[in-house]
C-alpha cells in the first residue's frame, strides 16, 4: 500500500485504506477496496481529498500500520459527535454532560488504549483521510491515540509525580484514562467559538483571534460540575500553554503546565498540521515532525519532543521519497531507534524495484530531511 497525489492515482487502483467524511456516524466518504473512477477521483479532488492509500503490484507487502483502526475510529467519531451534541444543549440548559456520554466516552479510551497496547511499535501511520469538514471530531480522535501513545511510554519510563513531588509507578490505568479523557474532550470550548471564525478559510483578524484562544477556558467551564478528574480539566484548560510561556490562556511556562496538558500540546500540534482544516491545507509527516522537534525546549517539553521523536516517524510506511542521490521510492518499513531512517523500495532506474536500507548506507539519506527549515507553529 502506499500513498500516492489524489491527481495521480491511475484508473482502475484499488483504494487502501477509507477516506472519511466526517459524518458523526462515521460512514466514510470513499471505502477501501473500492476501485477508482475518473468520476471518483474529480470528486475526491473536489472535496479537498489531496492523497489517498491505493494497492498496487510496486507497493505489494507494504503496510502501513494504523495507530487507530477504522472500526475504533468509526465508534469513536459517534461517541465525540454525541458528547459534542450534548454540550451544545448543555450551554443553554446550564447541565453538565450526562453519565452516559462520559462513558461512552471512557469506552472510546480504553478501546484506544487496547489497540495501542496491542501493536507494539511505534506509530507509523497517523494522519487519516479526511475532508475539513472533518477536523473536529477526527482531530479530537486522532490526538486521543497519539497522547495515549505517548503517554503510556512515559509511564512506564519514569512513572508520574504526585502532589508532594514524589515519583510514582502505580495506577496507571487511571492515569491513562485521565489522560485519555482530557484529550478526547480537548477541543469542546470550541462550541463556543462562532463558526464563522473556526471556518473562516484565511486569517484571523485580532478580534477574531482573542475570541479562537477563549476556547479552552470556556472548555473548563463546560466541564464544570461533572464528575470528571481535575487532571482532565487541566488538559482541557492547558493544552495551549507552551514551556517558555509564550502560550494562552495565562502564559504558564515550564513545570507550572501540567504534564497531561504538555503531552496534548504536542499531539495537538502534530495532528494540527497534518490534517486539513479549513484555512490550510495538510501538510506531510515529516514537517509535522520537524515542528516538534524544532520546538522541543522552547515550545514544548524538551523530554516529551525525545518521546515524540522515538515514535512518530516522519516518513512512515507507504509514502514516497526521493532519495538524495535523486532516485524514488516508497518507505517500505521503518526501523526502531531511528525512524528517519528507513528501508526504501526503490522504483525507478535500472534494476527497479529493489530495496536499500539507509540504516546501513549512511552516505544515503532522503532529500530535504536533514536541511528542512525550522516552520513556525500553526
Amino acid at each position: 500500500m502506499r500513498l500516492v497525489p489524489t491527481s495521480r492515482v491511475p484508473v482502475g487502483a484499488l483504494i487502501g485504506r477509507d477516506v472519511q467524511l466526517g459524518r458523526p456516524d462515521g460512514i466514510p466518504l470513499v471505502r477501501r477496496g473500492v476501485t477508482m473512477t475518473e468520476r471518483y477521483r474529480r470528486g475526491l479532488i473536489e472535496a479537498g481529498i489531496h492523497a489517498v492509500y491505493i494497492d498496487d503490484e510496486l507497493s505489494e507487502g507494504i503496510n502501513p500500520e494504523q495507530l487507530v483502526s477504522d472500526e475504533t475510529r468509526a465508534v469513536a467519531t459517534r461517541a465525540v459527535a454525541s458528547a459534542y451534541e450534548e454540550a451544545t444543549r448543555t450551554v443553554v440548559s446550564g447541565q453538565p454532560l450526562g453519565e452516559q456520554t462520559l462513558g461512552a466516552l471512557a469506552s472510546v479510551v480504553e478501546r484506544i488504549l487496547l489497540e495501542i497496547e496491542s501493536m507494539g511499535g511505534a506509530a507509523l501511520a497517523l494522519a487519516d483521510l479526511c475532508v475539513a469538514d472533518a477536523y473536529t471530531f477526527q482531530h479530537s480522535v486522532d490526538v486521543t491515540a497519539l497522547g495515549l501513545l505517548i503517554g503510556r511510554k512515559i509511564l512506564y519510563e519514569r512513572g508520574w509525580l504526585d502532589y508532594k513531588g514524589q515519583r510514582q509507578f502505580t495506577r496507571f490505568d487511571e492515569r491513562l484514562y485521565q489522560l485519555g479523557m482530557g484529550l478526547l474532550l480537548h477541543d469542546i470550548g470550541k462550541l463556543a467559538i462562532p463558526m464563522e471564525i473556526l471556518r473562516k478559510p484565511g486569517k484571523l483578524s485580532p478580534p477574531e483571534w482573542e475570541m479562537m484562544k477563549s476556547h479552552p477556558r470556556a472548555g473548563f467551564e463546560l466541564l464544570r460540575g461533572t464528575p470528571v478528574s481535575p487532571l482532565v480539566k487541566s488538559v482541557v484548560l492547558r493544552h495551549h500553554e507552551r514551556w517558555n510561556g509564550s502560550g494562552y490562556p495565562d502564559g504558564k511556562h515550564g513545570m507550572q503546565i501540567h504534564e497531561m496538558a504538555r503531552i496534548a500540546a504536542v499531539a495537538d500540534v502534530y495532528d494540527a498540521i497534518t490534517s486539513d482544516r479549513a484555512y490550510a491545507s495538510a501538510r506531510p509527516a515529516h514537517a509535522g515532525v520537524r515542528v516538534i522537534l524544532d520546538g522541543g525546549g522552547e515550545l514544548f517539553d524538551p523530554y516529551i519532543t525525545g518521546v515524540f521523536s522515538n515514535l512518530v516517524a516522519p516518513y512512515p510506511p507507504g509514502v514516497e521519497v526521493q532519495l538524495t542521490d535523486g532516485r524514488r521510492g516508497i518507505v517500505a518499513s521503518v526501523p526502531d531507534g531511528e525512524l528517519d531512517r528507513p528501508v526504501v523500495r526503490v522504483i525507478d532506474g535500472p534494476g527497479a524495484p529493489y530495496e536499500v536500507s539507509l540504516q546501513r548506507d549512511r552516505a544515503l539519506g532522503i532529500a530535504g530531511w536533514d536541511d528542512l527549515p525550522v516552520a513556525a507553529v500553526a
